[in-house]
């Protein structure tokens, strides 16, 4: 459902979910403007609002402007609307979801 949504220009944010290592935290992490994800004012690691993450079908990969700069490998992987750390995150790849999209 949330994934339908993300192909018009539907704005969303991402608050943290179960997985996440911060989870709890009731404001939004992340807002999504037009595929681009962007830090919210819930984010205490990051407060500006640059473009973080950018969603190119059903995967979302770190932007130029991402601290830990641009990467070809996906650091998540959004299914419903529950986004799930991938391969290419830091992390490492989980089966639980650290974002969900409301």
């Amino acid at each position: 459902m949330a994934l339908n949504m993300l192909r018009g220009t539907v704005n969303m944010k991402l608050y943290t979910a179960y997985g996440h290592p911060n989870t709890g935290n009731k404001a939004p992490w992340f807002r999504i403007e037009n595929r681009i994800i962007y830090s919210s004012y819930g984010n205490p690691e990051v407060t500006k609002s640059t473009p973080l993450f950018i969603i190119k079908g059903n995967k979302v990969y770190p932007s130029h402007s991402h601290p830990s700069g641009m990467s070809g490998s996906p650091w998540f992987k959004i299914k419903e609307n529950k986004l799930y750390p991938s391969i290419g995150h830091p992390d490492g790849s989980s089966g639980l979801p650290w974002f969900f999209m409301k």
